[in-house]
């Protein structure tokens, strides 16, 4: 298995270096993988540069990329309660 990048203090970061690493390692384009998942290149690219603007992305997103990666969610998010707090994602959004 691919040795996955961590960020410590900012976890939608470290989502964004998880989405990439393993992208690149698929031999995709964020195109490519936007084709895959449903979801626009913009996401995708700024969700891997870390756009400090880009607020915590939605379970649905998480999930489709980790079906375009080939993953399990949880390989993208090793805390989700980092990311989402105590409370847990929004799954109506």
């Amino acid at each position: 298995m691919l040795p996955l990048p961590l960020d410590a203090d900012d976890p939608v970061r470290a989502l964004g270096r998880r989405v990439r690493t393993l992208r690149v390692s698929l031999f995709l384009t964020q195109e490519g993988l936007a084709r895959c998942t449903g979801l626009s290149r913009d996401t995708i690219a700024r969700l891997e540069s870390g756009t400090p603007t880009l607020r915590r992305p939605r379970m649905r997103t998480v999930t489709a990329l980790a079906m375009g990666l080939g993953v399990a969610p949880e390989q993208l998010l090793p805390d989700p309660c980092r990311l989402w707090g105590e409370g847990g994602p929004d799954l109506h959004a």
